[in-house]
């Protein structure tokens, strides 16, 4: 098969609709696309999108094919391939710019994909090598960097309502040793002000001290009794013990919204792939 020539045909059909006139002639030219992309492979068209994305921020997107490798049946449609490929804006340039990096590097485009339509292409994964840890985190509070887990506090507010423990705002913050703001109460609330308004007081156990299996569940306890709302809790388990989470949390948003990243999980669930690939581009999200 000649994917150089389907290539320039998705090329061709993409580039009119973008051209096109009206909503009703692009709408037409979009499902003559569709059309034409419906006898590939879903793991094809994913390669096609990798190469858009090659062009656009130099790749990481091995999130796609490593969907599609653990037999997701909603990754091995074509139509849901297709779709990922045309909600992208301006496709076709950046697959433009994509073949042309190819070129460049002397790769043969139907030489690499009729050999390695099934594999994630890691030679256009800049996520390839990235190395995730468990911390520094960043203080809730103050926004700084807390390097040690004995610097920093996980730290919540709890009253009793009805003989029943509720508790809220659960966070991460800096101990008051370790805080670098000044004050009486450093990182932390105002307990005076949380019990005035609610009756709430403070309940804080340092970081090193929750990072193992009891650690491990007692947050799962406060979910099971109802004490913390279970997404508070649920979030700061992966902080705590997901390796690149707390690495790559500042820009979870851009990274969805940008395509670094396509996620079918949950909103902030991540895998450790797409993890690596927020992390390598880092410097692009930042800018």
């Amino acid at each position: 098969m000649q994917y150089s020539a389907i290539i320039q045909q998705v090329l061709d059909l993409a580039q009119k609709a973008s051209e096109a006139s009206n909503a009703s002639l692009r709408q037409r030219i979009e499902t003559d696309l569709r059309d034409f992309l419906k006898p590939l492979k879903a793991a094809e068209i994913y390669m096609l999108i990798t190469i858009m994305y090659l062009g656009r921020d130099g790749g990481g997107v091995a999130g796609l094919m490593n969907s599609y490798q653990d037999n997701s049946e909603t990754f091995k449609s074509p139509g849901h391939a297709i779709g990922q490929m045309l909600a992208k804006t301006s496709f076709h340039d950046y697959m433009r710019k994509g073949l042309d990096k190819l070129q460049d590097a002397g790769i043969d485009v139907d030489t690499l994909l009729s050999k390695h339509f099934d594999s994630p292409l890691a030679l256009l994964n800049n996520s390839e090598g990235v190395e995730l840890s468990l911390g520094p985190w960043r203080c809730d509070n103050c926004g700084q960097l807390i390097s040690q887990p004995n610097q920093g506090t996980l730290l919540w507010l709890s009253r009793v309502n009805n003989s029943r423990r509720v508790g809220r705002d659960l966070r991460i913050v800096h101990r008051m040793t370790a805080s670098p703001l000044d004050g009486p109460n450093r990182c932390y609330p105002n307990e005076r002000h949380e019990l005035e308004t609610d009756g709430s007081t403070i309940s804080d156990v340092t970081i090193d001290r929750m990072q193992d299996p009891d650690g491990l569940v007692r947050l799962l306890s406060m979910i099971e009794d109802g004490e913390i709302p279970s997404k508070q809790v649920t979030r700061m388990i992966m902080r705590l013990f997901v390796p690149g989470y707390e690495q790559a949390k500042p820009y979870f948003q851009k990274a969805v919204a940008t395509g670094v990243v396509e996620c079918s999980l949950p909103d902030d669930y991540f895998t450790q792939s797409q993890l690596r690939g927020i992390v390598a581009n880092i410097p692009r999200l930042d800018e």
